[in-house]
């Protein structure tokens, strides 16, 4: 093997590496932006839409290029939540009150239905609280799954407050790649004549320039809505 084959198969470095999202269509770039910034706070979005794209020939090769490095930086934020104490156990709990809870519906909900259906008598006495017993465990596990969600995110967000070393690397290298996505997805905009203001993007930090903040973090919403400039990385 040639010592040109070599280097072209060697794995580029952080350093080394350099993102250029230039060939992204507006679409990709906008959700590709939510996932890159959530994975800043170890909000970890499932990617199987943008492997989904690369499996099926719809993301550009320039891009199917970088995944691999962006994937790893992703991955390695996504590792730190299980090593955190408390939390396998939080997700576990979640799990099988959510598994409990849709076994219970998937009971209810048939004989809710054949009683209806087939008007059986003997059980006519238990329709009202069999269908007022499946709402509340949908409500039930609905709030359950947001406070263990919460738990976990507030026990993973406290163990890297106190070891903010294990992820600057990382976190540094989002932000310079959310930067320039930010940017390309203002000149996508320009060339297409898009209008920013249609195409609000969720946010969970709002350091870069280009943007503008529409909406803020209340209530049950947990990011920023903001719109990106067409003036982005012209300034």
């Amino acid at each position: 093997m040639s010592h040109r084959s070599k280097r072209e198969k060697r794995k580029l470095s952080l350093e080394e590496f350099q993102f250029d999202p230039s060939e992204l269509d507006l679409k990709f770039s906008k959700n590709l932006l939510t996932v890159l910034d959530g994975y800043r706070i170890n909000r970890c979005y499932d990617l199987g839409f943008i492997d989904k794209a690369i499996n099926e020939g719809k993301a550009p090769q320039k891009f199917v290029r970088q995944w691999g490095t962006i994937r790893s930086v992703l991955h390695r934020l996504a590792a730190i939540g299980p090593k955190v104490e408390g939390v396998e156990s939080m997700l576990n709990r979640k799990q099988y009150f959510s598994f409990a809870s849709m076994a219970l519906i998937t009971i209810i909900v048939p004989i809710l239905l054949l009683t209806w259906v087939f008007q059986w008598a003997f059980l006519q006495d238990f329709l009202v609280p069999l269908a007022i017993l499946a709402v509340a465990m949908v409500m039930i596990n609905f709030l359950a799954g947001g406070i263990y969600n919460r738990r976990v995110a507030w026990a993973i967000h406290d163990y890297i407050e106190a070891h903010p070393e294990l992820v600057a690397r990382e976190r540094k290298y989002l932000q310079i790649w959310v930067q320039i996505l930010i940017n390309h997805t203002a000149r996508t905009m320009r060339k297409t004549g898009e209008d920013p203001e249609k195409n609000l993007i969720k946010f969970f930090t709002v350091d870069y320039t280009g943007i503008d903040v529409q909406q803020e973090p209340g209530g049950f919403r947990k990011h920023y809505t903001v719109i990106i400039r067409h003036s982005a990385g012209l300034e």
